[in-house]
């Protein structure tokens, strides 16, 4: 009895989770899965809420803007690398 949106994004979550099993530990979250009876989803976004919460309770929004600002472009720069396109290079290589 949930709503067809939260199944969607629920599966499209478990979707790039499976995409990325190991930097979400795909396995770990399939076996606590089975051991709690929720779905990994949910336990994947309360580490990351309670992460979250950690971060800030300790360094305060400015220490997570602080990293949001150096973390985004250092993603992009190196997707940008990746890419065959020179035009993003320039655009994120220019940014440091």
């Amino acid at each position: 009895m949930t709503h067809p949106k939260v199944d969607e994004i629920v599966a499209k979550t478990d979707a790039f989770l499976a995409r990325y099993p190991s930097l979400s530990q795909y396995d770990k979250l399939e076996e606590l899965e089975k051991r709690i009876g929720h779905s990994k989803v949910y336990i994947f976004l309360f580490i990351v809420l309670t992460l979250g919460s950690t971060i800030y309770l300790v360094g305060g929004a400015k220490l997570i803007s602080d990293l949001l600002s150096f973390l985004y472009p250092a993603y992009m720069s190196f997707k940008a690398i990746d890419s065959g396109k020179a035009t993003d290079d320039t655009q994120w290589l220019t940014y440091w």
